[in-house]
């Protein structure tokens, strides 16, 4: 039984360049060996197993999945197991007859019955050699169906054992070749560590092992050729062209796949490499149009004015494939300059005094319009009319000026200092307000709640500061190849080489706890969330300091209102009765109304503040409520979705090894849409609000399921959540490193040391979690 291949491979035309490419690419699926697992028959297509998330912090963006099956489903006694094949199981489908050994054999390694597999060899009636007209053995179909317990028994048996380099079908494909073509992690790795196979070989279309791993778009097969292959005994020259001269980087690129291209491109492959008609990887990428594979070429040196052998730069293939607009952009966001042929901008100013810039923005801007904002004097109309003025000008500037400088245009402002700036302006000015206008009429007529206020401030000030500034937890990147490989070999001896286990970005083994910050571009060690107010991302080594700063805000700006309302008092005492005022405020007290009227300024501060008191006082519940849980805001999120709809895993490992006992790794689900979220969306994200939101319907799905007995929902009582210790040890491991002394308290973590059930564990290596003590010790 064969694949379905083509015996020949066509060379690219001179017509347009989407039917060059096109005519090169059918050969992908058109030569795609069969699988038969438990789904349906079908072929393999060259699937997108791998995605790129979430571009912009405010999406929420599934990590990929690490490796992916087409399921076939069993036909009925598998009397004609594919209807278009080159081995003798075509000649059984068109004349029925008594089904012979070798196909008994042939349906026994796809489906990976091994005691059928056995019985054959050790009888020998099939010998593990045995192979159809074309060369295709059993060990070729046992590969590409992820049978691994037979690939292994086929290679190791004492009766008659397999050549792991013999080549079968009219592409010439070794079994090694056929399982890079599907993906399969645990057989490749089994043939280049146990047997002789060479991934070296290359089959008719020149392709080797690379070339198949790039087409499977499995980044963690990628990673595992790269850095065995070609890192590692250098086997395997990253660069190798095929017939058409195409390297592994022009087929990532033509594929849409930025993993595999921001892979190739970290361990040197070329962006200058051209094919037999004179296309680079850039041009291939135009086909798919995916921008971040074309951002990532451009990045890496590509030369945007070669030209192919049509003689079409860039510019004119981006036309022909119905991509110039973006293409454009994104050499916009490049800082090229189209009046300046597409070179480098220069500017005046750094990149870090933009960042500034955008920063102190909202400082000025902030009192401007607070100062404008008067209305007793009337003229409400043109003040409101020049503030919303002020407010575009400036959202103008910073949209058109300083953020194309250091974000792409797609970029969220949220990414950006802007939102740490609108707080810390604000903050700013309420400082200046209190130290020189409250204070000094406030502080003998309330002491405590001065001295209280300043105290916050003080506290608020250093915890923003270092939520702002200090490293959150990053996961240190190995430098060393032969280590990350070693990892890797790890984790497939555990069974867990996906990407729940190892970041695809950052070529680390992923600690618990732990996830790829979008905007840091890092590792995160026990990642709790982005927060665009403190510009930073909160993980294990600045959680406790964010977590104060939260609590001290709270309480500041409930005294700042306090001492405001009594600065009016004293103003409006000092000012005597103003019958002018009876009818002009219909919403204040008196005192209130007299500090809208003749302190404006102030009064806007604190209407602000208060405003500003919302996202903080969601904020302050929704981490506490989370603390108490053990629970960050990531695994919160999680949690969420599997208590309404529990989320579909499989296992990465072959099947074969699951049912001797290995535990299914859970994995993402299907491919996702990325729709765009609407301003009320983003409004709750920023506040807060949907983790309160989240927060509630939790609650309540609880209080339901109890009342109801209803077990079509979990609650959360009934989920296993395996860092949940009880809500005091809880609380006692986010505030103290070590033992409960009072000087821990107020200790930082160092690198990832952080306690877990009473016990200090370092984040940045934590693989297991720590057993749960039965019994009193859950509170």
């Amino acid at each position: 039984m064969a694949p379905q291949e083509e015996s020949a491979v066509p060379l690219l035309r001179e017509n347009s360049l989407a039917e060059q490419i096109e005519s090169r690419a059918e050969t992908l699926t058109d030569e795609a060996p069969f699988k038969i697992e438990s789904g349906e028959n079908t072929e393999t297509e060259p699937t997108q197993a791998l995605q790129a998330e979430e571009q912009v912090i405010e999406q929420d963006v599934q990590e990929p999945e690490a490796e992916q099956l087409v399921d076939m489903k069993d036909s009925p006694a598998e009397e004609t197991l594919h209807s278009e094949s080159n081995d003798p199981s075509k000649t059984e489908a068109q004349e029925p007859q008594p089904e012979s050994d070798w196909l008994i054999f042939v349906a026994a390694c796809q489906s990976g019955d091994l005691p059928k597999v056995k019985e054959l060899i050790s009888s020998g009636a099939v010998l593990a050699q045995d192979s159809c007209d074309e060369g295709i053995t059993g060990l070729h179909w046992a590969a590409i169906n992820n049978r691994l317990s037979v690939v292994k028994y086929l290679v190791e048996n004492e009766f008659s054992r397999a050549d792991v380099n013999r080549l079968g079908g009219k592409l010439a494909a070794s079994p090694l070749h056929w399982a890079c073509r599907g993906g399969l992690v645990y057989v490749v790795d089994y043939l280049l560590t146990n047997t002789n196979a060479d991934p070296t070989l290359k089959d008719s279309q020149n392709y080797n092992a690379l070339h198949l791993a790039v087409l499977s778009s499995n980044i963690t097969l990628i990673a595992y050729i790269i850095l065995r292959c070609v890192v590692g005994d250098k086997t395997i020259y990253i660069d190798e062209p095929d017939l058409i001269k195409c390297t592994p980087l022009h087929w990532a690129s033509y594929q849409g796949d930025i993993l595999s291209v921001n892979l190739l491109l970290k361990y040197g492959a070329d962006v200058a490499k051209v094919d037999k008609n004179l296309m680079m990887p850039l041009h291939w990428a135009f086909i798919r149009g995916n921008k971040y594979v074309l951002s990532a070429l451009e990045e890496a040196g590509s030369d945007i004015f070669a030209k192919n052998d049509t003689g079409k730069d860039s510019f004119a293939v981006s036309k022909d494939m119905n991509c110039e607009e973006l293409w454009l952009q994104i050499l916009q966001e490049a800082d090229r300059n189209p009046k300046r042929n597409w070179e480098k901008n220069s500017h005046l100013l750094p990149v870090k005094t933009w960042k500034y810039i955008t920063f102190f923005t909202p400082y000025v801007v902030l009192p401007v319009v607070f100062w404008i904002c008067s209305f007793k004097q009337g003229l409400i109309i043109p003040k409101l009319f020049l503030s919303i003025l002020i407010v575009a000008a400036s959202v103008y500037f910073l949209q058109k000026v300083a953020f194309p400088i250091y974000m792409p245009k797609d970029a969220s402002a949220f990414q950006s200092p802007v939102m740490s700036g609108i707080f810390s302006g604000t903050a700013f000015w309420c400082f200046v307000t209190f130290f020189f206008a409250i204070l000094p009429k406030v502080i003998f007529k309330r002491f405590f709640t001065t001295l209280l206020l300043i105290l916050s401030i003080v506290v608020l000030s250093y915890c923003f500061y270092k939520s702002m500034t200090i490293n959150p937890g990053y996961v240190p990147v190995p430098t060393d190849s032969s280590m990350i490989f070693k990892d890797i070999k790890e984790l497939i001896a555990l069974k867990k080489f996906d990407t729940e286990h190892f970041c695809i970005n950052t070529f680390i083994r992923k600690p618990l706890r732990s996830k790829y910050s979008r905007v840091s571009k890092r590792l995160v060690a026990r990642f709790d969330h982005y927060c665009p107010w403190v510009y930073n991302d909160v993980g294990v080594r600045n959680h406790k300091v964010f977590i104060t700063f939260v609590y001290s805000l709270s309480i500041a700006i409930a005294l700042y209102i306090i001492l405001a309302k009594k600065y009016f008092d004293v103003f409006a005492d000092a000012s005597g009765y103003d019958s002018d005022l009876e009818d002009l405020c219909l919403l204040f007290s008196d005192h209130m109304c007299l500090g809208y009227t003749n302190n404006h300024f102030v009064f806007n501060i604190m209407a602000w503040s208060f405003i500003q008191s919302v996202w903080v006082i969601f904020l302050a519940l929704t981490q506490s409520f989370q603390i108490f849980k053990g629970l960050t805001t990531v695994e919160f999120s999680k949690l969420n979705k599997t208590m309404a709809a529990p989320l579909f895993t499989h296992s990465t490992v072959p099947r074969d090894l699951q049912e001797d006992g290995a535990t299914p790794t859970p994995s993402a689900p299907g491919p996702h849409s990325h729709k765009p979220k609407d301003g009320a969306l983003v409004c709750m994200k920023l506040l807060g609000l949907d983790q309160f939101v989240m927060t509630i319907k939790v609650a309540l799905l609880s209080l339901f399921v109890k009342t109801t007995h209803n077990h079509q929902y979990s609650s959360i009582e009934s989920l296993d959540i395996p860092t949940d210790f009880g809500w005091k040890q809880n609380w006692l491991d986010f505030w103290f490193i070590g033992d409960l002394e009072w000087r821990n308290l107020f200790y930082l973590p160092i690198d990832g040391e952080n306690n877990l059930n009473g016990k200090v564990v370092d984040y940045y290596k934590l693989y297991e979690y720590p057993s749960k003590h039965s019994g009193d010790d859950a509170v």
